[in-house]
């Protein structure tokens, strides 16, 4: 009977436990501003637009390879190049504008 009661008590503990959690992807977000890739299988290239926070396009690169943007190695790198580009900006349209007068 005790066998029993300790089987039923196990069997309830398994199907009421937390079920594991999958481990979230990793998001490496940039700090400032954002990037936009266009991948041209034709050419085997891909098209990086690079924008500042107020939309401001900043620069448009080409990159020689076709870019996974799924692998977090490839979003660090576009995070990287985004921080160069936005240095290189010389007309501050990087900064957000808190407001505009008319």
């Amino acid at each position: 009977m005790t066998i029993m009661l300790a089987a039923i008590l196990m069997v309830a503990s398994i199907q009421h436990a937390p079920k594991s959690q999958k481990r979230p992807l990793r998001q490496p977000y940039p700090e400032t501003g954002f990037w936009v890739t266009e991948s041209s299988f034709l050419k085997n290239s891909t098209l990086v637009r690079y924008y500042a926070n107020s939309n401001h396009l900043v620069s448009t690169v080409t990159e020689p390879t076709n870019l996974d943007i799924t692998k977090v190695s490839v979003r660090r790198y576009l995070n990287k190049k985004l921080a160069e580009e936005l240095a290189k900006d010389t007309t501050k349209a990087s900064i957000q504008k808190i407001y505009e007068t008319n």
